[in-house]
């Protein structure tokens, strides 16, 4: 999952007071159940070179293999290994809902169906994926440089710093919560299971095999949950209450539950007579009687029994464990190597300049929160046409958009991108919030520049067109693709169909408010040991001194692991890289020329792609 904007209401000329901090979008990734630790090393599956069109045909010869009509000529031994590792991680799914959104047909991507509905990791999950991890990175690190291309280098680079640092983060389960309060398991899998296509009968029943899961996955969830409270290391009272309202919302409604009324919209897919239709209809109805519905009631029961176990919560850092869990969490989250007090001194620059420029221009321009609206439909129409005008073409896609059930509301950020299968990466998914989006001062134009054009949608097809790693594809890293969508909603701002000034100023208000100040608090929470009173001074010297505000604030970054870091730093360094390449051939190439290089460079650690940024910023000098 990604920012891209957060939804901050009006101001007063003030700044005294800052609406609902709340994410845009959330970039989702694969895997949904954690790390699969299917693949071993001495046995990497060769997939086919297949893909399947939207009639859901296998087409030939459609994946990328760097231009090499037959994968297995014409490759050293170490690009053939690099290759194979590069394909194999994504060798089998560890359960049915997994595989649904991972895969168009897993049948034809290296897989037969799983068998298992919804699959918990257990503690060994996580310590074999550990050990996995590492050992995928030693014999990734240790292949013959002088045998691969620099794009396959680049590959390398990003294999071991993201296998290093996943690596460390599964030696902690306890540390891994599987429910939390802003778009946990418990929300986003119901909302993924309503959303799975029916194509054949036999989606139906591996959809049903999926709902008569949901009991055995959530009871261990909560297990896990209740050793992490007895460890002291659990969510407090607060973020267990929303948790518990989350799972309280599932009793509502029962008769015309989103449940019920989304699975028999997508029966009438299929030709099925009338009495095949009333049949898993019964069956559906009889499993949310018997799984869905008591699942959330025992979640309710069982959750409230944790209260007051952990009310001290959240900073991760005060044992050994919880600081090593962190740092490996942060520099996923960062892309960076820097130290976290490194990244804090740079942050905290960052804001001091942002706040110094921009506060004398939102003293004078007063309300500065909003800009103009358009409705989503013209802005994804404004948003492609630019995006064909100024980056490359991309080849015709199928993009879906859902309407997030009302009873997610206030449990899902406003707008997310759901990368596309691994199979088909132009098929495309995007969730959008309409009890969020749908308020008046609401901005429709960066949410859309942010998730779909130029942002995330075009960022991975354009991608998986071009680039020969499919791990820096769909694998990619949370501050690489929330630095890009934000650059391009930045970018976006200088041609919208708004006031220049201030669409400018409404832009650096949510980047300074919604962005850096939430990615500092979250740092003195979780790693400095910051207090609510800690938080509140922070924000009272910005000029955030209202009750409502501030628990708003609160509510977020330690309702979230590392909150808000991915859309910070992944800002910052995108903008050093970019900026400083755009500067140096100002008069050479245009804007526009200098953000494809990037994207021609693929997901890589920050410090690779300044790196090679400014080896294309030498070539085109020379």
């Amino acid at each position: 999952m990604t920012n891209t904007r957060r939804n901050i209401k009006d101001s007063t000329p003030a700044l005294c007071r800052l609406a609902a901090l709340l994410s845009v979008g959330a970039l989702l990734l694969m895997p949904l159940s954690g790390c699969s630790s299917t693949m071993d090393p001495n046995n990497i599956p060769k997939p086919p070179v297949a893909t399947t069109n939207a009639q859901g045909e296998t087409e030939q010869g459609l994946m990328n293999w760097g231009n090499v009509d037959n994968p297995d000529e014409d490759l050293t031994e170490a690009a053939r290994k690099l290759r194979d590792y590069d394909m194999g991680v994504f060798a089998g799914a560890s359960d049915i809902l997994n595989a649904f959104y991972s895969f168009d047909v897993p049948e034809n991507y290296y897989t037969a169906w799983p068998t298992q509905g919804l699959y918990f990791p257990e503690e060994d999950a996580y310590q074999n994926a550990s050990q996995a991890y590492a050992e995928y990175g030693k014999i990734i690190a240790d292949l013959d440089r002088s045998e691969l291309t620099e794009e396959q280098i680049r590959v390398v680079e990003y294999m071991c710093y993201d296998f290093k640092y996943m690596s460390e983060m599964y030696r902690y389960p306890l540390y891994v919560p599987q429910l939390y309060p802003m778009g946990g398991k418990q929300i986003v899998y119901p909302l993924l299971t309503s959303l799975i296509p029916f194509r054949s009968k036999e989606d139906v029943e591996r959809y049903l095999l999926i709902l008569g899961d949901y009991y055995t996955f959530f009871e261990k969830a909560v297990d896990a949950e209740k050793k992490r409270s007895e460890a002291g290391v659990g969510w407090n009272d607060e973020n267990l209450d929303r948790i518990i309202e989350d799972c309280a919302k599932m009793q509502d409604n029962r008769d015309s539950h989103f449940m019920k009324t989304t699975f028999e919209t997508r029966l009438e897919s299929l030709d099925l007579s009338e009495q095949e239709k009333e049949d898993y209809k019964k069956r559906n109805q009889e499993l949310l009687d018997t799984v869905y519905f008591p699942t959330m009631e025992m979640l309710i029961e069982r959750l409230t029994e944790l209260k007051g176990m952990c009310n001290d919560g959240p900073y991760l850092a005060e044992t050994a464990d919880g600081k090593a869990y962190y740092e490996a969490l942060f520099h996923q989250k960062t892309g960076v190597e820097m130290s976290v007090s490194e990244c804090t001194e740079l942050l905290e620059q960052e804001i001091a300049a942002l706040y110094d420029e921009y506060l004398p221009r939102w003293k004078q321009n007063g309300s500065y929160f909003s800009f103009g609206d358009l409705s989503i439909d013209d802005a994804i129409e404004w948003c492609k046409r630019f995006s064909a005008q100024h980056f490359p073409e991309i080849r015709d896609n199928e993009v879906t958009i859902y309407d997030v059930p009302v009873e997610f509301a206030e449990s899902m950020q406003p707008a997310s991108y759901y990368l596309s299968p691994i199979d088909n990466y132009t098929k495309h998914t995007v969730w959008v919030n309409r009890g969020m989006v749908d308020a008046p001062n609401y901005d429709m134009f960066t949410l859309v520049s942010h998730e779909m054009y130029p942002g995330h949608l075009y960022q991975h097809q354009y991608q998986a067109e071009h680039l020969w790693s499919k791990y820096q594809v769909f694998a990619t890293s949370e501050p690489y693709a929330e630095g890009w969508a934000q650059y391009a909603e930045w970018t976006m701002i200088h041609y919208a169909p708004f006031d220049q000034e201030q669409a400018e100023n409404a832009w650096k208000a949510s980047l300074l408010f919604s962005s850096f100040i939430p990615a500092r608090l979250s740092i003195g929470v979780e790693y400095e040991g910051w207090t609510r009173e800690d938080c509140d001074t922070y924000l009272a010297h910005f000029g955030q001194d209202s009750a409502d505000v501030q628990e708003e604030y609160w509510k977020r970054v330690t309702g979230e692991q590392c909150y808000g870091l991915e859309y910070a730093f992944g800002y910052i360094f995108t903008a050093q890289i970019l900026d400083k390449a755009v500067s140096e051939l100002d008069g050479i190439c245009t804007k526009d020329d200098v953000m494809k290089a990037y994207l021609d460079l693929g997901c890589a650690p920050f410090a690779v792609l300044s790196e090679d940024m400014d080896k294309y910023v030498a070539q085109m000098k020379g």
